[in-house]
């Protein structure tokens, strides 16, 4: 196992110079002021080739906004389009916290990408979330938004992002009437299990610790975290035969990092091609922090990069 990448071992540190640790049980709006604030800090310019448009979609249940990135070269061929769901623990984030996130895929992979603005918990029921996502990812499919017709689609997502990619892609193979051509799934959640090796190695983080991740899932789920119902645990679903293909993307320094791995094997299991790539001296949620190392900023562009070469080659 590698170390932490020393960069980011030197930006952890100078962390605690800069902020007071949060509550025990922080509010989500104490959790919301600290995401906006790390956000801030390791923004970085935007590609300059990428033009970007909001957009309100009226679905069914509820209205959310999507932000449209559009980074193609101008080739002349169909622009895949990404539907991208952020991340932070279903608490925190929106469109705006992963504009940099969205632009830089959009740009390296060669791709519209469309960041859906789903609502948060703990306003928000995980149905209502889950709903609105399923929702707004058939409501791009079927050109709500611009793009090119017949052009593969991938659903994609970071962390608690990642666990709303999965479930949309068990959705669209049970409900939807649109093909997904890859799940993209970026240092994944998929359940509330904190008793994996890697939850034990890494309870105090860098970053993301346990107790942490026991806070969001409780103001994700409460009550239903055992609930057997995939829309809260993609591992729980009775079968995962026949959903797309999937890149699936682990930290090695993740408390997150086990459930990744097993998700990969489940997935395989079940006859779906996976590629799997893990950066092993990578923390959680190192797509927000290439300013602070160069190691980091390569992985972001490698796994983008790749995003966008599995979406053009997957069968549409």
């Amino acid at each position: 196992m590698s170390a932490l990448d020393p960069d980011l071992a030197a930006y952890f540190a100078s962390l605690g110079a800069m902020f007071p640790p949060l509550p025990a049980d922080p509010t989500p709006l104490e959790r919301r002021a600290r995401y906006w604030a790390l956000v801030g800090l390791g923004r970085t310019p935007l590609p300059s080739s990428v033009t970007m448009n909001d957009v309100q979609l009226d679905l069914a249940s509820t209205k959310v906004g999507v932000r449209l990135f559009y980074g193609h070269d101008g080739a002349d061929e169909p622009v895949p389009t990404i539907i991208y769901f952020h991340g932070g623990g279903w608490v925190v984030g929106d469109a705006d916290t992963h504009t940099v996130t969205c632009a830089r895929l959009a740009h390296e992979a060669n791709a519209l990408v469309v960041s859906v603005d789903y609502p948060l918990a703990p306003e928000a029921h995980w149905r209502t979330i889950t709903d609105a996502c399923f929702e707004a990812a058939s409501a791009i499919a079927a050109g709500r938004v611009a793009q090119d017709a017949g052009a593969p689609i991938a659903l994609a997502g970071d962390s608690a992002g990642a666990h709303l990619a999965a479930v949309t892609a068990l959705r669209a193979r049970d409900e939807g009437n649109f093909h997904i051509a890859l799940q993209a799934l970026l240092y994944p959640t998929v359940a509330p299990d904190f008793d994996t090796p890697s939850y034990a190695e890494f309870a105090a983080g860098p970053g993301l610790t346990r107790a942490d991740m026991q806070w969001y899932w409780r103001h994700f789920a409460g009550d239903d975290q055992a609930a057997n119902d995939y829309r809260v645990a993609p591992t729980r679903a009775t079968s995962h035969v026949g959903l797309p293909p999937a890149y699936v993307v682990t930290a090695g320094r993740d408390p997150l990092r086990d459930e990744g791995r097993s998700y990969v094997q489940q997935l395989r299991g079940a006859g779906i091609e996976v590629a799997h790539d893990e950066f092993d001296s990578l923390p959680h949620g190192f797509l927000r922090m290439a300013k602070y190392s160069a190691a980091t900023d390569a992985a972001i562009a490698r796994l983008n990069r790749r995003i966008g070469e599995l979406l053009r080659t997957a069968r549409t």
